[in-house]
């Protein structure tokens, strides 16, 4: 993938796609192919493709129906407000917030005669941002097998089936991790981002799917693919699924997502118990200033932990850091989406744009 210069096309190739900061050139040569900028006064096309990165090979057009990536503009860092800041692509025009669900745990169902029932419902209904209703459609879907889903994590990686008979053939191994930053080739391929101990078993992988996920988390596997058929699920080679297990006293640094295309969800599976002096002190002593939490998440300025069974939603373009500084683990499902501002004819460009560029083995680098 060359990058060239030329400000006419460049307008024009705007309306096809995005922008791309040029700070994110040592970002895109491991996950995007070369980045060339022959000098400004050389009149070539603004974007062109090439399976070479030799000089003399022949330059191919990408597919019409696909779309195209431009060089961006500057961004105004070193102010103190927290904005998306993307490492590889921006698109502009989309509605941004840190986190698309309210703070704390989802309201339960209630029935139609309690008292309670209107407000719950006014609850439910302010919990999503903008009340999107693809987001609202997609929490409610996978938070109704937020059980089932539980049930399949204990099944197939903690190996708590429900016979000890190890010649009964619903016996199986627990399923190993598949988190491998120097042979993952995706957005956590450069440094490793964590430390202490953060576990992936993943359905999806760099858009990919894996089979034995499937066969072992049939029904995680199944919700997902409810996602996909809605046109929902982030189908692209930076697209994820995994139970994400973050052991106690470990932590995941300060970072940004490639892109702000797609929204995160978490679906809290296991939450460490508050520690017995942070309960104290949040009964003993109201008038100190809130501290960080013992697990939680920060999204920008923002703040949040996890209640088992109950979705977050953010947007990893903004600055992210996590941390369990519990003895136990954390677990939860996580899955990447759409943004719900990103319309079907820019999925589908972008995606052929994707399948066009990982077809030529620029993006989407796979476990050896």
């Amino acid at each position: 993938l060359t990058l060239h210069a030329n400000a006419t096309v460049a307008i024009s190739a705007l309306k096809s796609f995005t922008m791309i900061r040029s700070v994110a050139a040592k970002y895109n040569r491991r996950c995007c192919g070369r980045l060339r900028r022959p000098p400004l006064n050389n009149p070539q096309p603004f974007i062109s493709f090439s399976s070479s990165s030799s000089s003399s090979s022949s330059e191919e057009q990408p597919p019409a129906d696909s779309s195209t990536i431009i060089q961006g503009p500057s961004l105004l860092a070193s102010t103190g407000v927290h904005r998306p800041s993307p490492s590889l692509f921006h698109l502009p025009g989309l509605r941004s917030l840190p986190f698309w669900t309210a703070p704390g745990p989802s309201p339960s169902p209630s029935s139609p005669t309690s008292s309670s029932s209107q407000q719950q419902q006014q609850q439910r209904r302010h919990r999503i941002a903008f009340n999107d209703p693809l987001l609202t459609s997609a929490i409610q879907h996978v938070e109704s097998n937020y059980t089932s889903i539980r049930s399949e994590y204990f099944s197939a990686v903690l190996g708590q089936g429900k016979t000890t008979n190890p010649d009964n053939d619903d016996v199986h191994k627990p399923m190993e991790p598949d988190y491998d930053v120097a042979n993952m080739g995706g957005e956590h391929a450069e440094d490793a981002l964590h430390s202490g101990t953060w576990d992936w078993h993943s359905y999806i992988l760099n858009g990919v799917k894996n089979e034995r996920f499937r066969e072992r988390c049939p029904i995680t596997a199944g919700v997902v693919d409810d996602l996909e058929k809605e046109g929902m699920l982030f189908g692209t080679p930076f697209g994820f699924c995994f139970f994400s297990t973050l052991h106690g006293k470990s932590s995941i640094k300060p970072h940004s997502g490639p892109m702000n295309l797609r929204l995160r969800m978490h679906l809290p599976l296991v939450t460490p118990p508050p520690p017995l002096s942070a309960k104290n002190n949040t009964q003993n002593d109201t008038n100190n200033a809130p501290t960080r939490p013992t697990t939680g998440i920060r999204v920008a300025d923002q703040t949040r932990e996890w209640h088992e069974g109950s979705s977050i939603i953010l947007d990893d373009s903004y600055v992210h850091e996590v941390w369990n500084d519990a003895e136990e683990s954390r677990v939860l499902l996580l899955l990447d989406l759409w943004h719900p501002d990103v319309k079907v004819e820019e999925r589908e460009r972008i995606s052929n744009m994707f399948s066009y560029a990982r077809g030529k083995g620029w993006i989407g680098g796979s476990k050896k």
